[in-house]
């Protein structure tokens, strides 16, 4: 992050400056006195998230302590991320869940429908350099019908620092309920062209207890993530980087780990399950800037998600032929291209943003010795973006995209296509205010089955179905403003997204089979607002997401598979940040407000309203260059809930819900050299 800052009598700790820059870099700007102000570049250990549905600047997540996506994302507006498990990742955008998202790391994309009871995503927040979350489909240049989710990881070029050539990174980390947790990095400038990055990191955790004090089982497990980059930049103006990955989770799991280990025990005892859940991914990517006339990105990679349990001792009601070793595999091979060009007609500032995206997805099952399933699909697209500045104040922005998707399955062999479009319009009233909207067409073809289960001779494709398309159209305004010592910021989308014929897999109890069909036209309408108020070293950010849906064909909500809502209540957040310049200490507060869900199927309970609040402080004493010692407390009122796109309600009876860990004390310690 680079931005200026006016200069003050008190010195500021690379600690304190880089957190705080994130809140008060414009107020250098709104000054306009250069005379005292200085650039200088800062990093620490974090992500910057950035997201569509805020305007109040990055926001650094190095004193969160992640160790699960809930704690990087939860608190951005419309974003949600159910599970609790290590295996159970699963982020929710305004109530659509990550299999109509278009997630990527480090550019390749992240697609996968692994196992109804485990996640589909193997990401460590820790290596996280970069989040770019698009809430709700805005731009023909993603593909995902409900917003699209973009991870960068860290390089040697974003550690070193001055003029450093080489340096290390050394972390560990503990938390009382109930995990411990360490990584090395070693990074360095080999050549004047040639830098490297080799990091390795390692979670342990033991079975956490819930905010009852309520211990679950099958979370006891160890993940390990091994990664390596190799920068090379043959030419000023371009980037080659390589880089593999490699995230390995094992160790006795419970056999469904999406819900709480009193619903485990009621439905299979205290059996575990050897499970391993292993990420593999390669990319190559280029960024090539030739002039303002021709900017190009470019990925090709290989991504490869392997499940494998042993399933041969699970008692009760578990099918005969998969009391076995049994195996699963997800992989996604692609490219994308995107090229950006500036160019100036008759005084009118025009921005092309044009690319092609290729993926083919390969799913295969195995129990046991019995032979492997295999499915394929193959999804290609172009697409084009004009950008045109009529003025300072406005601008348009045109839109087009095609999409063809083939499935090569046991279920059928159909292809789908479809062109989509965008429309969005900017105004600037003043150097305060704007004002947005746009509107975008949707489509989204029949995905393949989930990997793990072999649920293809017994599931029954219409043969009349119909790919899901829809429109998602969302407005309102951002305002920014700085006096003096003090910042305000605030924005508000208003969004309504509308689906024909939603697609649907549910199980049909009377001819044993799963079904999968168009289930009429649905809706998801609702707000994010937030609000920003800085002084000096004080920040304050309040935030409303709000999203109701609702199946408009059979006036129900959107039921998941189990017949639940998948609507998710209102949250509001909270935070509050201090920085202790002299003291080199930086403090802040996280509270966040859930509330009641009752759009749920009639005679089903509601989804329960929470609140949860954290505490930090961070302190990266002068005295020792490259020190930074961090203590948190999450859930420190040890509240006993469940976040809404977890797995909630009664199966066979049984209380499913996943509860969330009660109060964990977390201490960490980093020092890079």
């Amino acid at each position: 992050m680079t931005c200026s800052t006016k200069s003050k009598t008190v010195r500021l700790s690379a600690l304190s400056l880089s957190v705080a820059s994130a809140l008060f870099c414009q107020q250098a700007f709104a000054s306009g006195d250069t005379s005292d102000q200085y650039r200088e570049e800062m990093e620490v250990w974090g992500a910057k998230v950035s997201s569509s549905s805020e305007f109040l600047g990055d926001d650094d997540i190095s004193v969160k302590q992640a160790d699960h996506l809930s704690d990087l994302l939860r608190d951005i507006p419309g974003v949600d991320v159910g599970g609790t498990h290590s295996v159970n990742q699963r982020i929710n955008i305004r109530g659509l869940n990550e299999t109509d998202l278009d997630i990527r790391l480090d550019g390749a994309s992240q697609y996968a429908n692994m196992f109804h009871h485990i996640g589909n995503l193997t990401l460590n927040p820790d290596i996280i350099k970069a989040v770019d979350i698009q809430v709700g489909a805005n731009s023909v240049v993603n593909g995902g019908i409900g917003g699209a989710i973009h991870f960068e990881t860290k390089n040697a070029k974003d550690l070193l620092r001055g003029d450093e050539q080489y340096g290390a990174r050394l972390y560990g980390g503990y938390a009382t309920n109930n995990s411990r947790q360490g990584s090395t990095t070693v990074y360095g400038q080999l050549t004047d062209t040639l830098d490297a990055m080799l990091y390795g990191y390692m979670i342990k955790r033991n079975n956490f207890k819930d905010g009852a004090g309520v211990e679950t089982i099958g979370a006891e497990g160890k993940v390990t993530n091994i990664l390596a980059k190799l920068g090379w930049e043959p030419t000023t103006n371009q980037r080659f980087e390589i880089t593999y990955d490699n995230y390995r989770d094992k160790g006795n799991y419970s056999p469904r780990p999406d819900m709480s280990g009193d619903a485990n025990e009621a439905l299979s005892k205290t059996t575990l399950i050897p499970t391993k859940y292993h990420r593999d991914t390669v990319t190559l990517n280029h960024q090539f800037t030739h002039s303002e006339l021709l900017q190009v990105k470019s990925s090709l990679y290989y991504n490869k998600i392997d499940l494998e349990r042993d399933e041969s001792n699970i008692p009760g009601r578990w099918p005969g032929d998969r009391r076995s070793v049994n195996n699963a595999i997800n992989n996604n091979t692609g490219a994308r291209i995107t090229a950006t060009s500036d160019i100036d007609i008759a005084s009118i500032g025009n921005t092309f943003t044009y690319g092609v995206d290729y993926n083919q997805q390969q799913s295969k099952s195995q129990y046991g010795s019995q032979p492997e399933t295999t499915e394929k699909a193959t999804n290609s697209a172009v697409f084009l973006q004009h950008k045109i500045q009529f003025s300072d104040a406005f601008s348009l922005t045109p839109g087009v995209r095609y999409d063809h998707f083939k499935r090569d399955a046991v279920t059928s062999n159909k292809s789908f296509s479809d062109v989509t479009w965008g429309l969005a319009a900017d105004y600037q009233l003043n150097k305060h205010f704007s004002f947005f909207a746009s509107t975008r067409s949707l489509f989204k073809a029949p995905q393949l089955l989930e990997s793990f289960i072999k649920y293809q001779q017994v599931t029954y494709l219409d043969p009349n179905i119909k790919a899901e398309t829809g429109l998602n159209t969302q407005g309102g305004f951002r305002f920014n403003m700085d006096k003096g010592m003090h910042s305000f910021a605030s924005n508000l989308t208003l969004f309504k997204t509308d689906f024909k014929n939603h697609l649907k897999a549910s199980y049909n109890r009377a001819k044993k089979q799963y079904d999968i069909y168009n289930d009429g036209d649905t809706e998801i309408k609702g707000f994010e607002a937030s609000v920003f108020y800085g002084y000096d070293a004080f920040g304050a950010k309040l935030s409303y997401a709000k999203a109701d849906n609702k199946n408009k064909t059979n006036d129900t909500p959107i039921l998941d598979s189990n017949k639940r809502s998948t609507d998710i209540g209102d949250s509001i957040n909270l935070s509050l940040d201090y920085n202790f310049y002299d003291l080199d200490l930086y403090l802040g507060w996280r509270s966040q407000f859930v509330l009641e869900e009752d759009n749920v199927l009639e005679g089903t309970p509601v989804k329960d309203a929470y609140n949860v609040h954290n505490l930090f402080a961070q302190w990266a004493p002068h005295q020792v260059d490259g020190l930074v010692l961090t203590f948190g407390v999450d859930n420190l009122f040890d509240e006993q809930y469940a976040s809404h796109a977890s797995r909630t309600g009664l199966a066979r009876n049984i209380d499913t819900t996943d509860f969330e860990p009660g109060r964990s004390i977390k201490v960490s310690a980093a020092y890079q050299f």
